[in-house]
This record gives C-alpha cells, sequence and structure tokens, in this order.
C-alpha cells in the first residue's frame, strides 16, 4: 500500500499544475486512468508470488474497472448506488467549492473524504469511484498476504483469494461511490498486521493494526467496539508459548495499551464516535437499534427500549444481519438473488466454522484465528442491533466477512490435516 499512497500523493500535488494543461476534464481523467492502471498493474506483478495469483489479482482489476464504467456511464449498479451515493457526491462537490463548509456536512467522515480529494485532485467522479476500484484490489492483495502468513498452502490460498474477488458484494461495493471499501480495507490490513504481530512481535505492526482498525472505525463508528477485542490479544498473547496467558505480567502490557489507544480515542473521539454523538445527542441511541426503514426491513416488532432489550434481543438481530433473507422473506427475485450470492456465504462459512472450532486449538495460529473469529461476532452483535433491513445488512456484513473467510479457510485445512494424520496412523496400524 506504501507505493500507492506515494503515487497519490505525488499526483495530488501535481495535478494542482497539471490539469489546467488539459484542453477537457476528460483528457485530464483519461490521462490519470491509463497512467495508474499501468502503475497498478506494476505493482500486482510485484505483490503476487505465484502467476495464478496474479491472474486472480489482475482480473479481479478489470472487473472492478467495468463495473465502475457501467456505473458511470450506463446504469448505477443495484441495489447499492443510489441515494447516499448521490448524497456523498453532492457533499464532496459542496466542500469543494466552499471548503468552510466543511465541518457542516452531515455525512460525516467519507463526505469530508470526497472534499479533500475534490480539492486535490478536481471534481471529478470517476477518480474518486477509480480510487475505491484500486483500493478493492488492494485488499484483495493483502487478504492473499494473511493467508500466506498463516502457513496455508496456495491452492488454499488461491481459493479463498478468489472467493474474495469475486465475491457479488465486493464486486457491486468497490467501483461505486460509498466509504465501504475504505472500511473493508481497514479490516483487512488489522487483521494481516495481528497475524504479522504474531509472528515477530514487531512494535511497528502492533501500531499498524490499531491503525488499521482506527481508519475503517473513522468511517464506520459501529467498529469502535472491536477496539476492546484487539488490547486483549494483543496484551495477553504469548509469543513464547504461543497462546494466550491471563496472568498477572501482562496486565503492565494492557495498560500501557490502554493509556496509548484511550488517548488516542479521547483525542479524536468525535471522528471516531461520531454517529452515537449524534444519537445521543438526539435522544435517539435506542430507537437507532430498532432501525427497521426500507422495503426489505425485517424483525418490525422487535424494538428495543433498553439496556435489557438490547442484551436479549441482539443474538437474534445478529442473525438476521449475517444471514438474512431468509426464504419466509423472499418477496422478489432480488431478495433470492441475494441469500445466494450472499447471504448463503455466511451461512455455510459461519455454520462450518462452529461446527468444526475444536479444530481450531490444533492449528499453530489459534490464537489470533480465534480473536478474529470474535472480532467478527462482537462485530455483528452491534451492526445487528443498528441494522434492521436487507439492503443495509448486506452492505455492513461485507466489512466482516475477511474475517470470517480467513478463520474458516485455516479451519478447514489444519482438519484436513489432523483427519488426513489420523487416516495414516491407521493405515499404518494395520
Amino acid at each position: 500500500m506504501r507505493p500507492i499512497l506515494i503515487v497519490i500523493a505525488i499526483e495530488a500535488l501535481l495535478s494542482q499544475l497539471v490539469r489546467p494543461l488539459f484542453l477537457t476534464s476528460e483528457g485530464y481523467v483519461a490521462t490519470l486512468l491509463v497512467i495508474n492502471s499501468v502503475l497498478l498493474m506494476w505493482y500486482l506483478l510485484k505483490q503476487a508470488d505465484t502467476t495464478p495469483l496474479f491472474l486472480i489479482f489482475v482480473t479481479a482489476f478489470l472487473v472492478r474497472l467495468t463495473l465502475m464504467l457501467v456505473d458511470l456511464e450506463l446504469f448505477r449498479l443495484p441495489p447499492h448506488s443510489g441515494d447516499d451515493t448521490e448524497a456523498f457526491h453532492l457533499e464532496g462537490l459542496l466542500i469543494y467549492t466552499d471548503p468552510t463548509t466543511f465541518n457542516e456536512v452531515v455525512r460525516g467522515s467519507y463526505s469530508k473524504f470526497l472534499g479533500l480529494f475534490y480539492l486535490a485532485f478536481g471534481p471529478e467522479r470517476m477518480l474518486a469511484q477509480y480510487l475505491n476500484v484500486i483500493l478493492g484490489v488492494v485488499s484483495i492483495v493483502i487478504l492473499s498476504k494473511t493467508l500466506l502468513l498463516l502457513k496455508l498452502p496456495m491452492h488454499y490460498v488461491l481459493i479463498a483469494t478468489g472467493i474474495f474477488a469475486f465475491f457479488a458484494q465486493g464486486l457491486l461495493l468497490s467501483p461505486i461511490l460509498l466509504r465501504d471499501q475504505i472500511v473493508a480495507l481497514g479490516m483487512v490490513y488489522t487483521l494481516y498486521y495481528m497475524v504479522r504481530w504474531t509472528v515477530e512481535k514487531s512494535a511497528v505492526s502492533l501500531t499498524l493494526a490499531y491503525t488499521g482498525y482506527f481508519v475503517s472505525t473513522v468511517f464506520h463508528s459501529g467498529l469502535a467496539i472491536g477496539i476492546l477485542v484487539l488490547l486483549v490479544y494483543f496484551s495477553f498473547y504469548n509469543h513464547e508459548t504461543k497462546r494466550m496467558d491471563f496472568e498477572a505480567s501482562k496486565v503492565q502490557r494492557l495498560l500501557v495499551q490502554v493509556v496509548l489507544v484511550g488517548f488516542i480515542v479521547y483525542s479524536f473521539q468525535d471522528v471516531l464516535f461520531a454517529k452515537f454523538t449524534h444519537v445521543s445527542q438526539n435522544g435517539q441511541l435506542f430507537s437507532g437499534m430498532s432501525y427497521d426503514r426500507g422495503g426489505s426491513a425485517y424483525l418490525n416488532g422487535l424494538t428495543v427500549t433498553g439496556p435489557l432489550d438490547m442484551i436479549v434481543y441482539s443474538p437474534i438481530r445478529m442473525i438476521y444481519f449475517l444471514f438474512s433473507p431468509f426464504p419466509w422473506q423472499w418477496s422478489s427475485l432480488m431478495n433470492i438473488a441475494i441469500f445466494f450470492a450472499d447471504a448463503v456465504f455466511y451461512l455455510l462459512l459461519f455454520g462450518l466454522t462452529m461446527l468444526h472450532l475444536k479444530y481450531l486449538k490444533q492449528h499453530p495460529f489459534g490464537s489470533v484465528l480465534l480473536f478474529m473469529l470474535i472480532l467478527f461476532v462482537v462485530n455483528a452483535l452491534i451492526f445487528g442491533l443498528g441494522t434492521g433491513n436487507v439492503g443495509t445488512a448486506i452492505r455492513h456484513r461485507y466489512k466482516l466477512f475477511p474475517m470470517l473467510l480467513i478463520v474458516y479457510t485455516s479451519i478447514h485445512y489444519i482438519r484436513y490435516q489432523v483427519l488426513h494424520h489420523f487416516e495414516e496412523v491407521e493405515k499404518r496400524a494395520e
């Protein structure tokens, strides 16, 4: 990601000088697209360990690029490109035309990000969507690197990376003008550096894991609770025994992290907890947990009115959040398509993960994988409380999909190894 950030920074500085030289904005945009596509291909070639992996990266990029052009030139991609994308674009343009409105936009961090992006590169929506395409491809690269760090065989890496690269929601959310791809990328980086820290106990990896998660939280405050999960893992994991040690000697490490992370959270609380600040100021904290607007709303009668309701209803709301639309919710072809292209993956992967969870303790990276699963469940509980319709659910649960995919792939691999070894022992005994 570092080379890409450097290129973006250089281009942002040069664009102020170069953009006026173009006769049309179309020529300026086309030139940037061509240059950056070539650079991205080179980046993907350098990052790929094998030719099949490179082909997955490149194909994922080309498909997303094509879908971006469809969204911009032909029709808005269903079901996510619509009111929200247009509102983000308009608020970004508002900041571009009048930077003093930066703190006045109502849609939060992504509108402000777009405003800064337009100030740097000009009010070119295509470039903003192209950036999301790049971030989507980078997230695929980082996920593959995470799987390799977990010592998975290449064919497992290829299958899991292929699933993530061509997962329906990734293909639909990456090319459009929404914040979801930035959030997903931050989550993937968090997972990567969790594993890397587990391998090498590096302060840099620890810092970057928190940084990735903070970036995701800036663009969606609902993820904030996961910071507690990271604090526990990074404080009590023992690199010598390769397991969690909840002993008194580790409390000091916990306190140091609590102070440092707490200082960051306190200093940037208006950004990290913007959504919660808004709803609490307006007395809507619990009503926001009963959000059920939209044509695909579910659990309409299950309203949260206080802390007890929140505890009692959170499991059922999490189930609907992760696996909707269930067959009894099907009211259109779109619902059926969403179930088979999206919900069924969560249903199968989560179900098989829980069914074979016992094998996790035999995995050399069992501790970090367990905490990835905990991070997945904790965030699913929170998102489940704040989500009440299928359209919103499929967007938000995509942010959590990398965790589930990595954990399931790892459990499937270690289970196969254990069973295969057992069969070999039986054969030798005979």
